[in-house]
């Protein structure tokens, strides 16, 4: 053959078998591409991306998942206890609050039902509504307020209160309403808070001071003297009350201990710095507003139970 023809002839083209394999090879790709769309259109029903929820801080509520917490039927007891309170049935009211402690309360709540709780156990018991703890007591001859006070451990301002009476004069032969409910206090100084407790039930809580750097002693005193309008003495100086120097406010409660009697000095009393309450604040002692203090020293007599914890 001449050799120009046989070059000619090697330039035709591919061979017959190299033809087969590219059809095959691209029979593969196509293939292979649909399968992948096949694959992608498996997820067209897996809805928008969901991104990823900010990082809440710790402790942190949403008012949402407050309200949902509360319950309607807490919501409902809260209602009745607030009806019951306007339409003077504190004892119907606190009956109510008493079933709403037992629940799972949302903290703010619970503060509320607490606070709403001491306002009605108060307006309770100052007053001639019945209740228990109280009782109906024959006046004698050589009766008076203190002696009837002192018989029925309770003191002659809460006697007056809930009798109305506005002198402390008596008469032999007259009936008055005597109380002998059980009071002890409870303080917790981490949470700077007072719970003043009924026969063991908790009747009001207070906010209170405590001794800076974790001074107030957690022992058990007991209230060995209460002074109205008290002096105070500061380096062996006695500071009249109504003094600017005077810390006091309106009334001392003298606290001792019988378990460590070494530890003197302490009481309750009130101040003249109320932005204090709430905070470790005092020398030591357990500081509360003057209207509350006054309030209590009213209620618990001498050898009142006081137990102060961490």
């Amino acid at each position: 053959m001449d050799p120009f023809i046989a070059g000619i002839n090697r330039r035709k083209g591919p061979s017959k078998g190299k033809i087969i394999f590219l059809l095959v090879l691209l029979v593969q790709l196509v293939l292979v591409g649909a399968y992948w769309r096949w694959q992608g259109g498996k997820d067209d029903n897996a809805g928008p991306e969901v991104k990823p929820e900010q990082p809440v801080k710790k402790g942190a509520t949403s008012a949402k998942a407050t309200a949902a917490a509360f319950s309607p039927q807490a919501e409902q007891l809260l209602t009745r206890a607030h009806g019951l309170r306007q339409a003077d049935q504190p004892a119907q009211a606190r009956d109510a609050l008493y079933k709403l402690l037992e629940m799972n309360l949302p903290e703010a709540r619970q503060r509320e039902v607490i606070a709403l709780l001491g306002e009605v156990n108060i307006q309770l018991l100052c007053s001639p509504i019945p209740m228990a703890g109280k009782e109906y007591y024959a006046i004698q001859s050589g009766d008076s307020l203190d002696r009837i006070a002192r018989k029925f451990k309770t003191t002659i301002a809460l006697l007056k209160k809930m009798n109305g009476m506005t002198s402390d004069q008596i008469r032999r032969g007259e009936r008055m309403l005597v109380f002998s409910g059980l009071f002890t206090i409870q303080v917790k100084k981490s949470t700077n808070e007072m719970d003043l407790l009924l026969d063991g039930a908790l009747f009001k809580r207070y906010r209170v001071g405590t001794g800076k750097f974790n001074k107030t002693p957690a022992v058990e005193f007991t209230i060995i003297d209460k002074i109205e309008n008290p002096a105070w003495w500061k380096d062996g100086k006695v500071i009249e009350y109504g003094d600017p120097e005077n810390v006091l406010g309106s009334r001392w409660m003298k606290i001792e201990s019988a378990t460590h009697p070494e530890i003197k000095g302490y009481g309750i009393h009130g101040t003249k710095e109320p932005e204090s309450i709430g905070k470790q604040s005092s020398a030591g002692c357990i500081r509360m507003l003057n209207e509350e203090v006054e309030e209590l020293f009213d209620l618990v007599p001498r050898n009142t139970l006081v137990t102060i914890a961490d």
